[in-house]
């Protein structure tokens, strides 16, 4: 018995999507950088996913039960999938918040807390901007954040993080910063899925009890506390391919 999680980041009307060109990310940190195409769902994709796990019965699980199922043995309801959204972009305000609070679903954000603007932003369907913290703060009803840096998601040629770069205690710094904002600081996602061994014995040196990584597949009792998996839902995703990420077992 086990878990799935799925992973989002931005979403757009099929008729407002250049699928040729990655899209500029805007953040109130000083860093410039572009979302594939393929980290984006379209919208339609996306509520016939969410009705799917509605009709089927499905619990969205939060992130206290995936505690209490590692560290109590609490076995989790038979149809249950983690949803994440990573990075806190204005579209999953816009667009899934208002499906996920209709179906009375609970969802996790992965907070960039150095992202986050103090003013909102005007919505641009061509580049990928991130939420102000007023609109973080309105979906909380739904949503629950979690650690995704301060300052450390950013990437450099020859596939390394920020976070990797930075020393033991410039790391706990930055998310011990993130960890005071969010709701659950020792629950991490590593920036872009980057990660090598190294990373998860600081994670722990630091009191990192989860970190969910990019690679898919099952989460069981024998996974790795600090390398849970999570599928990507990826543009175009087809119901069919939906259904057997989400009836894995």
């Amino acid at each position: 018995m086990g878990f799935n999680v799925l992973m989002y980041h931005e979403f757009r009307e099929y008729n407002d999507l250049d699928r040729t060109k990655s899209s500029a990310i805007s953040v109130a940190q000083q860093y410039q950088d572009a979302l594939p195409k393929v980290l984006f769902s379209y919208l339609d994709d996306f509520k016939t996913q969410m009705n799917y796990l509605k009709t089927e019965g499905y619990h969205t699980l939060t992130l206290q039960e995936i505690k209490d199922f590692y560290e109590k043995g609490v076995k989790l309801p038979e149809k249950s999938v983690l949803l994440t959204f990573d990075d806190a972009f204005q579209s999953v305000y816009k667009y899934a918040y208002p499906i996920l609070k209709e179906q009375q679903f609970h969802a996790v954000c992965f907070v960039v807390l150095g992202w986050l603007f103090q003013e909102t932003k005007p919505f641009q369907i061509d580049q990928s901007t991130v939420m102000s913290k007023q609109e973080l703060e309105k979906m909380r009803d739904v949503f629950e954040l979690a650690n995704h840096t301060t300052n450390l998601h950013m990437r450099y040629e020859g596939g390394r993080t920020q976070m990797q770069r930075v020393s033991l205690s410039e790391l706990k710094e930055d998310l011990t910063e993130c960890g005071e904002y969010v709701d659950s600081s020792d629950i991490f996602a590593y920036p872009f899925g980057i990660y090598q061994s190294d990373d998860v014995k600081r994670l722990a040196e630091i009191g990192v009890h989860y970190a969910f990584t990019t690679i898919p597949g099952l989460n069981t009792k024998e996974t790795p506390l600090l390398e849970l998996h999570r599928d990507t839902v990826t543009l175009g995703c087809t119901l069919e391919e939906f259904k057997r990420i989400v009836e894995r077992s």
